[in-house]
């Protein structure tokens, strides 16, 4: 899906579902490059949610909640056209997902959610997708869209 899309690279925020040691690792350099003003941009929106930035700047391997944090607050501070985000309450305590989920209410740009978690979706979607196995094909998918009134 990320190569149809006819969005900037620099303007797409994508979080996949896990990371492996070495681009965590990548990204936290990455962070500890940034200029003293996107530096302090990206750590005010690492505390708003619900991290320590100081615990984050001082661990060689972040947490991969803490991770996750890092890289949607760096993705934020970008001004996004669109946030893609692959299971992100994944590795996150209730706590730290209401913190996420107040920072993407804020956010004014397209939001794609891939979740299991009920809550967090309704919290955030007006349109679900679906994807469920066809009752009579074994390797057919079936796409269903609900709309829904958030009010």
């Amino acid at each position: 899906m990320l190569e149809r899309l006819n969005i900037e690279p620099e303007r797409l925020v994508y979080l996949p579902q896990e990371m492996d040691a070495a681009s965590s690792a990548e990204t936290i350099k990455k962070i500890r490059r940034l200029s003293r003003d996107e530096l302090g941009r990206v750590m005010t929106l690492v505390t708003r949610l619900g991290s320590d930035p100081d615990r984050l700047m001082e661990t060689v391997e972040p947490s991969p909640g803490e991770m996750r944090k890092a890289l949607l607050a760096l993705g934020i501070v970008k001004s996004p056209e669109l946030v893609i985000l692959d299971e992100p309450t994944n590795h996150l305590d209730l706590p730290s997902i209401e913190c996420m989920e107040r920072a993407l209410t804020d956010l004014r740009c397209g939001l794609l959610l891939v979740s299991h978690d009920e809550r967090f979706l309704e919290a955030l979607t007006t349109i679900c997708w679906q994807i469920e196995p066809c009752a009579d094909e074994r390797d057919c998918m079936m796409l269903t869209m609900n709309a829904r009134h958030v009010g």
